[in-house]
């Protein structure tokens, strides 16, 4: 897999400037030595994220890859897709990424043909920030306290 430490930095400074418009706070880690690259607050409640640069997969799929590194939710709460394609940031909590790959995907629900195909398609409504956090709450995910 290709790394270029420019494109990892462009897609940090990207997804920052995304939650900064949003109203959170942002904040760098200092140094290397981190599994996440940011930190975010949302009224006093701090979550690491891992800042991924998404790729396009046919058509409105994206996805992530996390190549030989294995996040657990010790040390990263949510994996951040970005993209330098016209989509919105898509955020996946760590405690639902199975696997090396994480898919999300941007066509219009009405456009999928199937319930079921709705409900496996890993809709960027469902990984908008604001709703990954929830799920980091929920029974899905073991309490990170």
């Amino acid at each position: 897999m290709n790394h270029n430490p420019r494109q990892g930095e462009k897609s940090e400074l990207a997804v920052a400037s995304e939650l900064m418009s949003q109203g959170y706070g942002v904040s760098f880690p200092f140094g290397h030595n981190y599994q996440y690259d940011l930190i975010v607050d949302t009224d006093g409640s701090l979550y690491r994220v891992q800042v991924k640069t998404a790729k396009q997969e046919g058509g409105n799929r994206y996805f992530i890859q996390s190549g030989s590194n294995h996040y657990d939710e010790a040390h990263v709460d949510l994996l951040a897709g970005y993209s330098e394609d016209d989509v919105p940031v898509f955020f996946v909590p760590v405690c639902e990424a199975t696997g090396r790959r994480q898919r999300v995907t941007y066509t219009d629900l009405d456009q999928m043909g199937s319930d079921e195909n709705r409900d496996r398609a890993n809709h960027i409504s469902e990984y908008r920030f604001e709703q990954a956090v929830k799920r980091t709450q929920t029974e899905s995910c073991p309490d990170q306290d």
